[in-house]
């Protein structure tokens, strides 16, 4: 949402130009992306970072969006697609800042609520909520290996388990 009027106010193209720049910009940002993290894992749950299933489901329809934007860049003169710009910026804009507040606040009372449940590190740093989050799915992980120690123990008839009172 930025690349357009940064083309059209710094760069000074006009609209008709600036808008294909943006689109291949993107593009070649989404390749370089998808180059470097297309073999990593995802940090905590056992699968790809890429997410293939959402890109089937969401490319046909940004295709088409793409040629139905380029068509009317072609077709329109560019008063209305500068008129076009600002009021897409605009609503996007008083979107994303509603929900940045939202998140602000939703965040801020959970900070306050987990206040003592984050660690501090030997050197005085906290650990951060990424951190946290590993270290408890460890722990319960931790868990859940005792108890399965346990069962197969008890399972086991083999052992021949001594009680002296």
């Amino acid at each position: 949402g930025v690349l357009v009027p940064i083309y059209i106010l710094i760069m000074r193209f006009p609209p008709k130009h600036a808008i294909p720049l943006s689109n291949i910009t993107v593009f070649g940002g989404a390749v370089a992306n998808t180059l470097l993290n297309i073999r990593k894992r995802h940090p905590l749950a056992d699968r790809p970072l890429v997410d293939w299933d959402l890109i089937l489901v969401m490319e046909p329809l940004t295709i088409a969006g793409a040629l139905i934007g380029a068509f009317l860049n072609k077709l329109l003169p560019e008063a209305i697609l500068v008129i076009s710009l600002v009021a897409l910026l605009s609503f996007t804009a008083q979107k994303t800042l509603t929900k940045a507040v939202r998140m602000y606040k939703a965040e801020t009372k959970a900070l306050l609520a987990t206040k003592g449940r984050a660690r501090v590190r030997s050197d005085g740093t906290k650990e951060s909520e990424l951190t946290r989050i590993a270290r408890e799915m460890e722990e319960e992980e931790d868990e859940e290996e005792v108890e399965r120690q346990a069962v197969s123990l008890l399972d086991n008839d083999d052992v021949d388990v001594d009680v002296d009172d």
